[in-house]
């Protein structure tokens, strides 16, 4: 996948991100200074190739998302520290879920040996802090995906439709109730 595939296909040429020393803490297409309360740092897509200086965690991100959308798979070091114990064995099992293949916050749950616990699965899932990089968009509410066409929603249905899936089979009836929904 060329570069400018990816930039068309994510709707933006830069993403911001937040490193720690064992990985990637927060990756998004859009910047949220105000719920992280840091700077997160801008990666210019157009600049695959390492530059002197730069720091080899943004090549990797570059490099990583061009293999993630060409296959499905990364080996990008993820930081989930800042999470609950629980979140983290939410986002574990949630990166384990292959390619092409999707499940519910209930199938999560059962996999968690947590019957009953979809909704604290769905809660986890929705603290997703790097973007694609967690494969939640695997992960659906049983009454399928609203109709939603900004944010979250958009990246979640092109990333569906780009593994296979057909976005009429996994529609619910129902419409997005998010704030800045333009389906509103």
């Amino acid at each position: 996948m060329e570069i400018e595939e990816v930039i068309d296909f994510l709707g933006t040429d830069t993403v911001y991100a937040v490193f720690s020393p064992t990985g990637l803490k927060y990756l998004s297409l859009r910047v949220r200074q105000e719920t992280l309360g840091i700077d997160p740092l801008p990666i210019d897509l157009r600049q695959p190739e390492k530059k002197e200086g730069q720091n080899a965690m943004i090549t990797k991100v570059i490099k990583e998302t061009i293999n993630f959308l060409e296959n499905g798979r990364h080996t990008m070091p993820l930081d989930f520290s800042s999470f609950t114990d629980f979140q983290q064995r939410v986002f574990a099992a949630v990166g384990r879920i292959e390619p092409g293949t999707i499940t519910t916050y209930k199938g999560v749950a059962e996999t968690l040996g947590i019957p009953g616990g979809a909704q604290a699965v769905g809660n986890a899932v929705a603290k997703n802090p790097v973007a694609y990089f967690l494969p939640t968009h695997r992960v659906l509410p049983q009454r399928g995906i609203g109709i939603c066409r900004t944010g979250a929603g958009h990246l979640r249905e092109k990333l569906l439709a780009h593994e296979g899936h057909d976005l009429s089979q996994l529609r619910g009836n129902y419409i997005c109730t998010r704030k800045k929904c333009c389906m509103e």
